[in-house]
């Protein structure tokens, strides 16, 4: 099918910005993509995606072995789309922040913003997602994201579960898990005439006969005992565990917004539990740097399987939908 694709032209490509993609990435991959970060994303015709507004990826395009060598293209590179999109620029990058990799680093002169940076780093994530390359104008720096870099993943639910619960989920593939930050129920206070201090409650009170003073004690211990008696509600609390190189955090909360990739579900509408399984290395700078050692490497591929198991238990219980860091949903293997 790539043999039937018209060539891309060096000259119609050098002052655009591209998604470069192997062979085996069918276009229908990126619309499904582009649908869960864009509302009006779809397709103007066919050669024409629409992304946002007037923001247009053309093509797919054939990557030819002349086009290829004179854009320092990878030489996997089989198609490519090509981007329309206005250009919005900053100021230009600090030296401090250069040399850090990603998109600062091939915008030295004035990294893109607004609208631009929006849908730059959109491209960004499709390449990392479908292990492709984004191929910038101006400086023509192809960034190749590493597909395996991505490894936090959250699960997006309606169910809610107490921290005990979620620790018995998690106990069984995340050894050494505990809790962490649950905060304590007050403490009902131990002497009532103490806890209120007010002389017009204490005239009041006074005015009282025996049987009404006793009456309204009792109403107050009732009253107490009943609070007491409720669940504790916890707006979020979080679970950690050791892992190789660092910490596992399960961070559990409430969000009343409907995560844009999960708009069309009628459960995710009226908001969701997210149950956050985030990966806390030692040495950050270097585990998520564009070119950590290969020990880090390692480690990393340890986390990134165990940080899927335990994101596959919790959806094994509570379902939902699974998103990587991208916003991008995942399928996982059944726990």
């Amino acid at each position: 099918m790539t043999a039937e694709l018209p060539v891309l032209d060096r000259a119609l490509a050098e002052p655009r910005h591209l998604l470069v993609l192997s062979a085996e990435v069918a276009p229908e991959e990126v619309e499904a993509l582009a649908v869960s970060h864009f509302d009006d994303a779809g397709w103007l015709g066919p050669s024409t995606l629409r992304l946002t507004g007037d923001v247009q990826l053309t093509g797919p395009w054939r990557v030819d072995d002349r086009v290829r060598g004179a854009l320092d293209l990878p030489p996997w590179a089989a198609t490519a789309m090509l981007l329309r999109c206005p250009v919005q620029r900053g100021a230009p990058v600090p030296p401090e922040l250069r040399g850090l990799g990603g998109l600062l680093d091939a915008f030295p002169e004035g990294e893109p913003v607004g609208l631009e940076r929006r849908v730059l780093d959109h491209l960004l994530a499709q390449a990392r997602r479908l292990a492709g390359a984004l191929r910038v104008s101006g400086t023509g720096t192809v960034l190749v994201p590493d597909p395996v870099s991505a490894v936090d993943l959250t699960v997006h639910t309606t169910v809610w579960l107490q921290p005990e619960a979620c620790g018995r989920v998690l106990a069984p593939v995340l050894p050494g898990v505990s809790a962490l930050d649950v905060p304590e129920a007050p403490a009902a206070p131990t002497d009532r005439s103490r806890a209120d201090v007010s002389p017009y409650r204490a005239r009041a009170v006074a005015a009282l006969d025996d049987g009404e003073r006793a009456w309204l004690h009792a109403e107050a211990d009732a009253l107490d005992s009943a609070v007491l008696a409720q669940p504790q509600v916890v707006e979020g609390y979080a679970h950690l565990a050791p892992v190789p190189g660092g910490t596992l955090e399960v961070l559990v909360a409430g969000d009343e917004h409907t995560p844009l990739v999960l708009r069309g579900l009628p459960w995710a509408r009226g908001g969701v539990i997210s149950y956050e399984v985030r990966w806390r290395p030692d040495e950050p700078a270097l585990a998520l740097g564009p070119r950590p050692p290969l020990a880090l490497r390692r480690q990393r591929e340890q986390v990134r399987a165990l940080v899927e198991r335990v994101a596959a238990a919790l959806h094994a219980v509570v379902g939902g939908e699974v998103v990587d860091d991208d916003s991008f949903l995942v399928a996982l293997p059944p726990a």
